[in-house]
């Protein structure tokens, strides 16, 4: 929000505690009351874990609450962006992905991700912005706060060595996210910071950035940890559709944490 508003947009959102979107009705009363040009959708059911647990709620938010947020948008003629994840991949792949590779999620969480993109496209196919982001880390959420605080205090990292991503910084996604809608342009993206590394690499990384000596950090194999959900072993992601298409270069993951431990 705070990124579109320095744009000058006028902005509004709601917190989850605010809006429940799988309740079809609230969704619609909701977006009806703003009357937004363009919806963008953040809610998504985010624990991996979890939803093997529960994929039948998995499914209900990420794909039925999503498809309520594109049906509401199309009757307003607004348009909606959704946010989806590189874990529609099943990591095979030895090159970045790219938009029209065949997915094939290992996961009730991609599965549902995967389901939430196609019923979105199915409510507004004239209107619909997909992303696909991967590894995304901000304030107070993802790996480099939690591996910051645990780095400062000395204590150990387990880190996998076995998977490789890109990680991405959520202001770099905001300003994506705006470069597509400012630019109106609709369809299936990929956007991360560019680059790849593991998260052995990635904790190893951070740790310098900080001055962290010593670093207490010990590699270890997917497979040692104990998650319900399976992971794809390298999920990166290519960003050329987005740079081809916005005229806009992407920053490298290690720019993208340097810029955001410099502000943080």
């Amino acid at each position: 929000m705070e990124t579109a508003a320095r744009r000058f947009h006028d902005v509004s959102g709601l917190a989850r505690t605010e809006l429940d979107i799988t309740d079809r009705a609230g969704v619609r009363r909701a977006i009806r009351e703003f009357s937004p040009s363009v919806v963008i959708n953040c809610a998504a059911y985010t624990d991996v874990d979890g939803a093997e647990r529960e994929p039948e709620r998995a499914l209900q938010v990420n794909a039925g609450g999503a498809a309520h947020v594109a049906e509401a948008a199309r009757e307003l003629d607004a348009g909606v962006v959704h946010i989806s994840t590189d874990y529609v991949f099943d990591g095979k792949a030895h090159r970045p992905y790219r938009e029209d590779d065949v997915t094939a999620p290992l996961s009730s969480y991609g599965r549902s991700k995967l389901e939430g993109e196609r019923r979105v496209a199915s409510a507004h196919p004239k209107g619909h912005v997909i992303v696909r982001t991967a590894w995304l880390y901000g304030p107070g959420k993802g790996f480099v706060d939690w591996a910051r605080g645990r780095l400062e205090r000395g204590d150990e990292l387990r880190l996998i060595e076995d998977q490789m991503g890109s990680p991405t910084s959520a202001g770099e996604l905001a300003r994506a996210l705006l470069r597509l809608v400012e630019g109106g342009h609709l369809g299936l993206f990929h956007y991360v910071n560019p680059g790849r590394t593991s998260w052995l690499d990635f904790g190893r990384t951070l740790a310098q950035e900080l001055g962290v000596e010593n670093p207490r950090i010990r590699p270890v194999q997917a497979s040692e940890l104990s998650r319900l959900a399976r992971r794809p072993s390298y999920s990166v992601l290519s960003v050329e559709r987005f740079e081809r298409t916005t005229g806009e270069p992407s920053r490298s993951w290690l720019d993208a944490l340097r810029r955001y431990l410099a502000s943080s």
